[in-house]
């Protein structure tokens, strides 16, 4: 039998589409991974041409299998999360036609297109699901902390075991291990209340003014070129301007803030955000205290480290293992477990 040139890894977002290519020929794999910002509620008919751009880049074959993780279900694009998974399941087809497409679902099995549709909420938002199988293989306990653009993956994993509490996403927030704080999309206000300001404290201007990706960006903790979603004000991302959308965090400007200002601002923020992932991780390390390391990877991995060193965790970076993909982790893990269930069926 003739395997495919490559199995292609999605992680279909509702900002982000992110495709990693894993050729499986190869007794080491080589991965090459993208990342493309697009907003599926702006434009969802543009996701057809945004699938076909991401396979461009990372060298797609007609011959490709196609193992996929979405989370766009959740965009306001659509009503509910089965019509969401319908819509980017048509993508695909559409994008791919007659290329096999393996969905994950959160039971850790692939299934159809068809069984997709017919049970959406056992593939919707099942990408950390994907990347925490993958990671229990090869570190049996640890936490896996996945901080993204905009949220974050707090995955328990117990002697090869993910092991859980919650599968869709409400469950997941009851539990702790989904907590919407990211590297970059989190409203300043939804990070803290208030922030330092010239020897006392300010309350947050609770108006949109600034994202948490302006922080990390005037602190250097984060690129202009992963700041891939618009700016609060339409200014091009930099240091410079992110300092004006930090000042406006407090109803003020940079001819009344200076750099000291904008810094102890910034650093408020960022320290805020780790105390919230610390928090939720106190939560699953009272459930597992066996537990002493945590796995960190995503876009806001320096977020995850942070947290995991105040939390007392030794910390590994799931780049060790995929390189560059990790920053497109579901995608990648999605390509290994479908190359992986390939091998065990041959």
């Amino acid at each position: 039998m003739n395997q495919p040139l490559g199995v292609l890894g999605w992680d279909i977002g509702g900002v982000n589409t992110k495709v990693a290519r894993l050729l499986s020929e190869r007794a080491a794999p080589v991965i090459r991974s993208a990342c493309l910002p697009y907003e599926i509620k702006r434009d969802p008919e543009a996701l057809v041409v945004t699938l076909i751009e991401a396979a461009r880049r990372v060298g797609g074959e007609p011959g490709d299998l196609h193992a996929v993780t979405m989370t766009a279900e959740l965009s306001q694009a659509f009503r509910t999360k089965r019509e969401g998974v319908g819509v980017i399941l048509g993508a695909l087809e559409t994008a791919f036609p007659g290329a096999p497409l393996h969905i994950y679902g959160v039971s850790g099995s692939f299934l159809t297109p068809g069984q997709a549709r017919e049970l959406p909420l056992s593939v919707a938002a099942a990408n950390w699901a994907a990347t925490a199988a993958l990671v229990a293989r090869s570190i049996p306990s640890c936490v896996l902390l996945d901080i993204g653009t905009t949220s974050a993956d707090l995955i328990p994993i117990v002697e090869g075991r993910v092991v859980a509490q919650g599968r869709t996403d409400p469950e997941r927030l009851i539990s702790g291990e989904l907590v919407y704080t990211g590297a970059v999309r989190t409203p300043a206000e939804a990070v803290a209340q208030e922030v330092p300001l010239w020897g006392g404290t300010a309350a947050v201007g609770a108006d949109g003014f600034a994202l948490i990706g302006d922080a990390h960006l005037w602190l250097g903790r984060l690129l202009p070129q992963d700041y891939t979603c618009p700016t609060p004000d339409g200014v091009p991302p930099n240091r410079h301007s992110a300092a004006g959308r930090l000042a406006r965090v407090v109803c003020g400007d940079r001819e009344m803030l200076d750099d000291k200002a904008v810094d102890d601002i910034a650093g408020a923020l960022a320290q805020a955000q780790i105390h919230t992932i610390v928090r939720a991780l106190e939560r699953i390390l009272q459930r597992w205290p066996m537990i002493r390391s945590a796995v960190v990877t995503g876009l806001g991995d320096f977020i995850a480290v942070e947290a995991a060193r105040a939390s007392g965790l030794e910390v590994i970076r799931l780049s060790d293992q995929l390189g560059d993909a990790a920053r497109t982790a579901p995608a990648a893990a999605a390509a290994w477990l479908l190359r992986l269930s390939m091998e065990l069926d041959a």
